[in-house]
């Protein structure tokens, strides 16, 4: 006898498949062997680029049959020659070594990523306790020789060629080692990934996010001598494992995908009134870093003694107030170093970078943690559309240069990746 198809069968079967998808395309993140090749210069078959202020370097992705980039590792390597005419003295402003790159972006048909390289030493520190800036050892061993490969310095000998070299690491799935989102294909099918690195136009300025080098007291300061070059390697994975010999495969349908974006800047900035700016990118945000420049002093940010609070808030009145120190309350902003900061990573951040949102920390593993898994969901359907970020500060000066809060995002797509 026949028996009838329960009704809602198929929805569980797809259910069913849908979780094989998944548990599958884990199996492929956890089990791939990393694999490491070289990005060609665009154009040409050259593995290194030749770094010129004020020009845009392009790398393209290497094709690599069955395979997903995870991550790019930029290697720089600079002779830095400051002028010594005169009593000519110079500082290395905040941000350096990383804005010897005004902007990095890569395209994947539309853009999958888009930033300023600082965010990417955030992204090192707040990895996780103990975690330094470009692989930078914080406790244990430290060998000087390969930190001196890995990590480098910034020195700034007047009328030297100082040597800057050193690593930058882009992940592509930063939400986690064996997450899915933001990797990319590159098998040579669909779009072509293409990396652009914009090297800063000028080297030497009063800007600590956009100038890698300040001119500071004497006479003859001048714009220095940058020489050097860059090469990029992909790290990827092709399903490749010691354990069998079957590669496994990956299927992206239905998968999200992890964006960076570069929002707009809070400007005009000013003293003393709470001044706040709405995040503009309506999706399910996994990071939110904001960089508060006052153009009080060369080389920083901004100082602590300058800022008198700051907050997170759900809706433009401000009555609604996710995170807030010494905003519509008396809560020392040293509660947030103290309890968002140090707590957290185990070292401070540069005076003047507030991470708003970092789900990656909250996760389950520790358990110390009682916040859980926290993103910041701004998508329209049941998302906070109008959420921003507030501050005030004693005083700002345009002296120097811009006064303005910068703010860098890490956003989950669920539209997914866009493989024509």
């Amino acid at each position: 006898m026949a028996t009838k198809m329960r009704q809602g069968a198929a929805p569980s079967s797809a259910a069913a498949n849908k979780a094989a998808q998944l548990a599958a395309n884990r199996a492929f993140m956890r089990g791939s062997i990393e694999r490491v090749a070289y990005c060609p210069v665009t154009g040409g078959s050259g593995v290194t680029a030749a770094y010129s202020p004020g020009t845009t370097l392009y790398f393209d992705m290497p094709v690599q049959g069955g395979g997903y980039a995870k991550a790019l590792l930029i290697t720089y390597s600079l002779t830095v020659t400051p002028a010594s005419s005169g009593t000519a003295s110079y500082a290395v402003n905040a941000a350096a070594p990383w804005n010897i790159f005004s902007e990095l972006k890569l395209d994947y048909g539309p853009t999958q990523v888009r930033t300023h390289p600082f965010f990417l030493k955030i992204q090192d520190q707040i990895k996780g306790n103990l975690y330094g800036e470009r692989n930078r050892v914080l406790a244990g061993n430290n060998d000087s020789a390969l930190a001196a490969q890995i990590v480098g310095t910034t020195p700034i000998v007047v009328g030297s060629g100082n040597t800057w070299q050193g690593k930058i690491l882009l992940r592509l799935n930063a939400t986690g080692t064996d997450s899915v989102p933001g990797i990319l294909p590159i098998m040579g099918v669909g779009n072509k990934p293409q990396l652009k690195l914009t090297c800063t136009p000028a080297f030497m300025g009063n800007d600590p996010l956009l100038n890698p080098i300040a001119g500071t007291n004497g006479t003859g300061t001048a714009a220095a001598t940058v020489t050097g070059n860059i090469n990029v390697d992909c790290i990827y994975l092709d399903g490749v494992s010691m354990a069998n010999n079957i590669p496994m495969q990956l299927n992206l349908q239905g998968e999200p995908t992890l964006q960076y974006y570069w929002d707009s800047a809070l400007t005009p900035f000013s003293t003393n009134n709470v001044q706040w700016k709405q995040i503009s990118v309506l999706l399910e945000h996994q990071v939110v870093v904001s960089v508060i420049i006052d153009g009080l002093q060369l080389n920083q940010f901004t100082t602590y003694g300058n800022l008198l609070g700051f907050a997170l808030a759900a809706d433009t009145s401000g009555q609604n107030l996710f995170k807030a120190w010494n905003i519509s309350n008396n809560i020392s902003i040293y509660d947030y170093y103290d309890r968002e900061v140090r707590r957290i990573y185990g070292q401070d951040l540069d005076p003047g970078v507030i991470v708003w949102v970092d789900a990656m920390s909250r996760g389950v593993n520790d358990p110390d943690n009682r916040n859980g898994h926290q993103v910041l969901n701004m998508n329209p359907n049941g998302g906070y559309t109008a959420t921003n970020h507030r501050y005030s500060v004693s005083s700002v000066s345009s002296s120097l240069t811009t006064p303005r809060v910068e703010t860098f995002l890490l956003s989950m797509n669920y539209n997914g990746l866009q493989l024509t």
